[in-house]
């Protein structure tokens, strides 16, 4: 066996990045199936991507774009907190990467001489500066910032200590430790290919996916950009799904009102119109803050079964002052069935200010980031009928998508089906049917497979 010398260990999880070794395949790693990937040596083979049509997973390089310093400012996210345990962000000199210009790791202990290594479930950063030593610092967000000039010099927000209360936390000072990132780029670790590590609003070049390409059955293939046919990735959707099943109805007081469509006094309230409101300008006062739990429903259809390659079963829910909301997505139910004929399994449930969401699979509460945050989510289904795989985006920083998650809802695979959103008093939520909302990128724009019907406006009292 040929001799390695490791340039580093992430922390007793996953990954080692070892010393220069003859490029294999050209580059092109071919994944091991039958054990976990613990090694990154020699050359790799990358590409440009996104966060809607694949995954970093364990490895990937991030630019530090002319945006992050127009905007002075740009962060580094984790995603969920269940998988994302150990962060460790390398600055590195930038290279351009293409077809016959791989990642190499030739320099001796490369990732030992500038790091920053993030614990985000105990709150705890290991830090060190080229020239410096490591030095223990906090940050209680599940995001890393960091603020940058128009030089490159940048400053990573932290912390000093823990705060062990509320009141500790809302009175923290952040401090900061300086960066000279200029002609640098991000190689970014993760100890879980679980784990979504997300430079918000920039593309990136995950390790693995040429060598994925080269056995694509060995892999989940699940993700779907408008293609015909689904991406093979090294990323696997959450396991949500539980033999019991979703039993628990946390809106059960809903059956115990009266459903109607009709008017409540002289008070005329619509559906909000099937656009983004900031492109339409904001509601007037008169028809916002309804005081009831208000319904807004659709019927969706498929009008046409040849797609072409640029096409996406795709909508969006604008959110604004919202405690929470309930998605029922069924073939055929309709509100007037609404106690009889709704089935938790076609429910999507968010409580946004306790900060969870129940899925269609299961009663576990899969956990929301901050409030602020949740602004818009996104819901993207498989091209392909019969695939009830739903890609879920939400949050919203600087016009782009940070988080991501998937659960399976099987309406969502059928020709045709009716779209409930269920509202709590005052919420305000308006449907977007775009295709293409976060489009900071010059990418092909899309067509949306799905066709909305006119909204019908009902509510309980």
């Amino acid at each position: 066996m040929l001799g390695i010398n490791l340039i580093f260990k992430v922390f007793g999880l996953f990954l080692a990045v070892a010393g220069q070794q003859p490029a294999p395949n050209n580059g092109e790693i071919l994944m091991p199936t039958d054990e976990p990937f613990n090694m990154l040596k020699g050359e790799y083979q990358l590409d440009v991507n996104e966060m809607s049509n694949y995954r970093p997973t364990w490895a990937s390089v991030w630019k530090i774009t002319q945006n992050d310093v127009n905007n002075e400012i740009f962060y580094i996210s984790t995603w969920p907190p269940k998988y994302c345990h150990g962060i460790y962000i390398c600055p590195l000199i930038k290279q351009d990467y293409h077809d016959t210009n791989n990642f190499k790791t030739v320099e001796p202990e490369m990732c030992e001489k500038e790091y920053i290594k993030f614990y985000p479930h105990i709150n705890k950063l290991h830090v060190k500066v080229a020239g410096g030593a490591e030095e223990e610092k906090y940050w209680m967000k599940n995001r890393l910032g960091f603020s940058i000039d128009n030089q490159f010099k940048a400053k990573l927000h932290v912390l000093e200590s823990k705060p062990e209360s509320h009141e500790q936390f809302m009175n923290a000072t952040q401090k900061f430790i300086d960066f000279d990132f200029k002609n640098k780029e991000f190689l970014i670790l993760t100890n879980s290919r679980m784990c979504q590590v997300n430079k918000i609003g920039s593309q990136f070049y995950p390790f693995f996916r040429k060598g994925i390409q080269k056995n694509p059955d060995q892999f989940p293939m699940w993700l779907n950009h408008g293609g015909q046919s689904n991406v093979a990735t090294d990323y696997l959707p959450p396991v949500k799904s539980t033999s019991r099943g979703k039993k628990i109805d946390l809106l059960e007081y809903l059956k115990e009102q009266t459903w109607t469509s009709k008017k409540l006094g002289n008070l005329v309230k619509a559906c909000e119109p099937v656009v983004g409101w900031r492109a339409s300008g904001r509601k007037k006062p008169v028809n916002a803050q309804f005081k009831k739990v208000s319904v807004s429903s659709y019927a969706v259809n498929l009008p046409s079964a040849t797609y072409k390659t640029d096409t996406v079963r795709r909508f969006t829910l604008n959110v604004e002052k919202c405690h929470w909301f309930r998605i029922w997505m069924t073939p055929k139910g309709e509100m007037t069935e609404y106690n009889t004929e709704m089935k938790l399994s076609e429910t999507v449930d968010f409580f946004l200010n306790e900060g969870f969401y129940i899925s269609p699979e299961s009663d576990e509460a899969h956990p929301l980031p901050g409030v602020n945050e949740l602004t818009k989510f996104t819901f993207t289904a498989a091209l392909k009928d019969d695939v009830d795989l739903v890609d879920m985006t939400y949050g919203e920083m600087q016009g782009s998508p940070i988080y991501h998650d998937q659960f399976k809802l099987s309406a969502v695979g059928k020709t045709a089906f009716n779209l409930h959103i269920i509202k709590a008093p005052g919420c305000e939520i308006s449907l977007d049917s775009r295709p293409a909302l976060w489009t900071d990128f010059d990418a092909a724009r899309v067509n949306n497979a799905l066709h909305f019907g006119t909204c019908k406006f009902s509510f309980f009292q």
